[in-house]
């Protein structure tokens, strides 16, 4: 419904966006931004249907991140667009991989991510993922 939309799109996109925001000026030139997003947010690899409201804030949190990277470029920042893998929570009915293991793929994704990787989208496992 509506509602449940419009608090999807506050808290996935512009709750994101206004902390990164908040921040953007104590980040020094060379810093980087890690923004985790979903593979559900990609328009290309949508097979499924569905989750409109997930999916739609997801593409949002994407697009606005992909803003972001061009934006801070001329700083040296790095913005790491990063799906953290079908994880074993709540959300999945805890089918997936173990929140442990993501977090180490993200991990190795941000430490991976320099300006010839900003504003692209990745899956935790390294692997390049469609918009």
């Amino acid at each position: 419904n509506k509602t449940t939309m419009l608090e999807q799109f506050q808290v996935n996109t512009l709750g994101a966006i206004d902390f990164i925001m908040a921040l953007q000026e104590k980040l020094h030139d060379g810093s980087k931004i890690a923004v985790i997003s979903s593979r559900m947010g990609s328009i290309a690899d949508n097979s499924s249907g569905g989750r409109y409201g997930y999916r739609m804030s997801k593409a949002a949190l994407n697009a606005a991140a992909k803003s972001l990277s061009i934006d801070v470029k001329d700083r040296g920042i790095a913005v790491a667009i990063l799906h953290p893998g079908l994880v074993a929570t709540d959300m999945t009915d805890h089918r997936g991989i173990a929140v442990n293991e993501s977090c180490q793929q993200l991990i190795e994704r941000i430490a991976a991510c320099d300006l010839s990787h900003s504003g692209t989208f990745w899956h935790a496992s390294g692997e390049v993922l469609p918009w």
